[in-house]
């Protein structure tokens, strides 16, 4: 059965409704249904374009969460299974002093761009690039932190913000109403309506789960 293109934003936003959360793009070595991958195109160029457009235009609308889960990769998730997926990756484990400080820095000063977090943790230049790396991935992991705007330009500057400071307060709160258990129940019912996975094993390798 062919599967239907996306040509919109709206087609974008309904597709990942559907699936409750995808990659932006494909990710090696694992099937999962990813933006990149059912957007319509006549070149890979265009591909690319509309999708991390969409992306980008639908997160900074509020319409889903734009950030990093499968696999360590950019993930979009619906606003409908957001609340389990915050449940199970906030606070699942200690974080480093880099990004103990980077995070401390963003809920005194609110947004900041990529650069200007670099220059103020001292973190500028090529051989402390893999320090300040290594913190903003173990952020987004953990659904601390959040990309709220992309500079257009061929740096692609992102400015960062607190998740809890730019998601809507009613989803963390029902995040927090959760318990653990429910969310981890939702989130494998999705991948499996998904065929994503057959066993809830398969969900903790993917999803990094311990």
């Amino acid at each position: 059965m062919k599967t239907e293109m996306i040509h919109t934003e709206a087609e974008a936003l309904s597709f990942i409704q559907k699936h409750g959360f995808v990659t932006l793009f494909p990710v090696r070595g694992i099937i999962f249904p990813s933006l990149y991958g059912s957007t319509a195109g006549e070149s890979k160029e265009e591909k690319f374009q509309k999708a991390w457009n969409c992306a980008d235009n639908l997160a900074q609308q509020k319409r889903i969460y734009y950030g990093k889960l499968v696999q360590g990769q950019v993930t979009l998730i619906s606003l409908e299974i957001f609340p389990y997926i915050y449940k199970l990756q906030h606070s699942r484990k200690e974080i480093g002093e880099t990004a103990k400080k980077m995070l401390d820095l963003l809920r005194r000063q609110g947004a900041t761009s990529t650069t200007s977090l670099r220059k103020q943790l001292n973190l500028m230049g090529r051989d402390r690039k893999n320090i300040f790396t290594k913190a903003l991935n173990q952020l987004q992991l953990d659904f601390a932190i959040t990309v709220v705007s992309r500079e257009k330009s061929p740096k692609m500057t992102y400015t960062w913000d607190l998740v809890e400071r730019w998601i809507p307060r009613d989803l963390i709160d029902r995040a927090n109403k959760t318990s653990l258990d429910l969310a981890k129940e939702k989130v494998v019912s999705k991948l499996m309506e998904n065929a994503v996975i057959t066993k809830q094993e398969q969900a903790d390798k993917l999803l990094g789960w311990r």
